[in-house]
């Protein structure tokens, strides 16, 4: 399979990471959930002054009769996994690239990204059901399995509903993972499922959209079939009072997500077609990585 440029560019300058497992280093009550304990023993050393007590080896210091100390190293593997919309809306776009080839790409990017870190990468594929998961593995050919399934998924005539995959998520990945939604989000409110599955999970929302849902873009009259229900509509790019209503339910859902993603500790991303969108993921987690350093400072 051959990746666009910009894909291997952004690839390589993706570096993945987990805020809520720094935050949990920092405060000193670090239990990783991406490696049984998240810390591996790296050697027995003598207690000095200032250490951790909670750190003892209390058996190696009765049976020396020395204070020493469990000495840790950070297990930095990451479990990420892609939840991708395969519904019938992914078919839209107004410009040459569609949702779904969009999709695709961050598929490609994040899964090149944590083949190069060596953290275990998987894919959830829905519509208003989980159609298909392929489990965590640590390879790049599982990144290129991932894409040619996402290929293969039928998408018109579905319909979206994350609630159902949410919910499959928190039953079967048992392992705390950072998690990706990527979708644009035209789906029942998923609250309760959110916020169960992000007690346990990291949760990222990549709300991917085409301008011309917020009223860009558009010139013209277009006959538009809506992909999920199979009806046909006539738009007038021209009528600012359709690019007024289009830029308001846009708006509208945006405020929904940021909040939605604010209230169970997630985050909201979003990501237009029109933009250079893989740049902007990156962007966004060297932001991420500029707040990890100066907490450590």
């Amino acid at each position: 399979m051959k990746f666009r440029e910009a894909l291997l560019t952004a690839a390589d300058q993706l570096e993945l990471s987990s805020l809520r497992r720094v935050s949990a280093l920092l405060s000193g009550h670090y239990q990783s959930p991406y490696q049984g304990s998240g810390m591996q023993f790296k050697e027995f050393r003598p207690y000095q002054f200032g250490d951790d007590v909670r750190h003892m080896s209390w058996q190696v210091t009765a049976k020396t009769g020395h204070p020493t100390l469990k000495i840790y190293e950070e297990d930095r593997e990451l479990n990420i996994i892609l939840m991708v919309d395969t519904s019938g809306s992914s078919l839209f776009g107004i410009s040459q690239t569609r949702k779904i080839e969009m999709y695709q790409e961050l598929v490609a990017l994040f899964g090149l990204a944590a083949s190069k870190n060596n953290d275990n990468f998987g894919t959830l594929f829905f519509n208003d059901q989980p159609t298909q998961f392929l489990p965590p593995r640590r390879s790049r050919s599982h990144v290129l399995l991932a894409l040619s399934k996402l290929q293969s998924q039928v998408l018109d005539g579905k319909k979206s509903d994350l609630r159902p995959s949410l919910q499959y998520l928190a039953r079967f990945v048992k392992t705390p993972s950072l998690i990706f939604i990527i979708s644009d989000f035209i789906t029942p409110s998923f609250q309760n499922e959110l916020t169960a599955l992000t007690k346990k999970h990291e949760v990222i929302f990549l709300h991917c959209f085409d301008d011309a849902e917020r009223g860009s873009c558009l010139k013209g009259v277009y006959e538009v079939r809506d992909p999920e229900t199979g009806e046909l509509h006539l738009l007038d790019g021209s009528s600012s009072r359709l690019k007024a209503d289009l830029l308001k339910n846009f708006s509208e859902l945006s405020i929904k997500l940021e909040r939605l993603a604010h209230n169970t500790k997630s985050e909201y991303l979003p990501l237009s077609v029109q933009d250079d969108y893989l740049q902007r993921v990156v962007r966004h987690f060297k932001s991420r990585g500029a707040f990890q350093r100066h907490s450590v400072r």
